[in-house]
């Protein structure tokens, strides 16, 4: 009796270790693991990127004509104008210079305009005279001739003669005299085109040179545009050369604003014009704003360079109001909501894996793999339609419990199902 009853406590111990290495296997390495729980609730399928403030209107100021527009001032950006205000002069030297000759040349042109009224009106002068000469001397042989009309025939034909010759001669005069009218008139037209043209020249001078100060066409707060320069792209600095039409900077009303903002050419297919979207300003955190998708560009664009380059679409998001604190430039981050279900049980997009064709989940109180119907996912958490509780709590690992670790399907990373 004594030999039985000391084997019997060792044979009990042993099922007691057996026990506990039972729980152990089950489900005490389930509940070492990562858990999410599963909810009831509202679940929003969301695209999150990431843009820059700008204004939904613009004044855009460009730099003037010329192609040596070298910037010599400019006011500090951010700084609040009105119309009229300097925004920016750029180096008026060659500017002054030319000025300068234009206007010697107009000067000179005035001054050859003024002497070809005077000499031809010299010239016109002295031919008028010259016809009144002429026309004494006609009446002179008209007088002579008349009291000739009883002399000899001789004497009689002679005073003719003369006559004759004066009268061709007063002809000649008005000829002379009208020809001469004519070429006066001609070169004062010409001499008055070139002094119009040199004054003209001048005129556009004197508007360049005044076109190197730019001035605010309206109120708004200033902008820098960014520009080419010294092999990057960077905003305007005083002492930089821009091309004549560049924009240089720009006065936004800010009484309206938008993001500028991008998605992955994978995600263009789920947005659409007038999608809700959240938006916050990474400068002013407390601040929560709502707008809608206003705009998607209609072809992709390349964004970063070489093996990291994506293929993506540029979004405009209007937002519904603009508060104080908004300047254009700030960085925006946006949720851009394209469903929202109410009252579905959804869990961590970590609880989701794949064995073969089965979707399936783990239960953290152990049990094995569990199959599930999805719905809508969202950026981090998923619709389950059917197979799990609220409530319930889902590994959110592959636990190591023998049902999978031969499967090498069954160690896929977990990936959310398209909504």
């Amino acid at each position: 009796m004594r030999s039985a009853r000391r084997w019997l406590w060792p044979a009990i111990g042993l099922v007691i270790v057996a026990v506990l290495v039972a729980t152990w296997r089950g489900g005490g390495e389930a509940a070492a693991l990562p858990a999410g729980e599963a909810e009831r609730g509202r679940l929003e399928v969301t695209t999150s990127t990431q843009g820059e403030l700008a204004a939904v209107n613009s004044v855009a100021i460009a730099a003037p004509r010329g192609w040596n527009n070298k910037v010599a001032h400019l006011i500090d950006e951010g700084t609040r104008v009105s119309p009229g205000d300097t925004l920016a002069l750029f180096d008026t030297s060659q500017q002054l210079q030319e000025v300068e000759e234009r206007r010697t040349a107009y000067e000179a042109a005035l001054a050859d305009l003024e002497n070809q009224r005077a000499t031809g009106a010299k010239t016109l002068a002295e031919k008028e005279a010259a016809l009144r000469r002429q026309r004494l001397a006609l009446e002179q042989a008209r007088l002579r001739r008349e009291a000739l009309r009883f002399e000899s025939e001789s004497r009689q034909r002679e005073a003719e003669l003369d006559l004759r010759r004066a009268e061709l001669d007063v002809q000649e005069a008005e000829e002379d005299l009208a020809a001469q009218r004519e070429i006066n008139a001609a070169e004062l037209a010409k001499a008055e085109a070139e002094m119009r043209e040199e004054r003209l020249d001048l005129q556009r001078a004197e508007e360049r040179l005044t076109s190197l100060t730019i001035t605010a066409p309206d109120s708004g707060m200033v902008v820098f545009r960014k520009i080419w320069a010294g092999g990057e792209s960077r905003k305007i600095r005083q002492g930089d050369q821009v091309w004549q039409g560049q924009p240089i900077m720009e006065l936004p009303d800010l009484d309206a604003f938008q993001v500028h903002t991008w998605v992955q050419e994978v995600d263009v297919h789920r947005l659409e014009p007038g999608q809700r979207v959240r938006v916050t300003v990474d400068a002013l955190q407390d601040l929560q704003l709502m707008g809608e998708v206003a705009r998607i560009a209609p072809l992709a664009r390349t964004e970063g360079e070489d093996a990291a380059a994506l293929k993506v679409f540029d979004v405009d998001v209007r937002l519904d109001e603009a508060p104080d604190g908004l300047l254009p430039g700030m960085t925006a981050q946006c949720e851009i909501i394209h469903e929202e279900h109410d009252g579905v049980v959804h869990v961590p997009l970590e609880a989701i894996f794949r064995r073969g064709e089965r979707t399936v989940v783990y239960p953290a109180d152990g049990g094995g793999g569990r199959e599930v119907e999805l719905g809508a996912a969202g950026e981090d958490r998923v619709i389950v339609a059917a197979g799990v509780e609220p409530g319930e709590r889902l590994l959110l690992v592959m636990p190591g419990d023998g049902e999978g670790d031969d499967d090498p399907a069954a160690t896929a990373v977990p990936e959310a199902p398209t909504s």
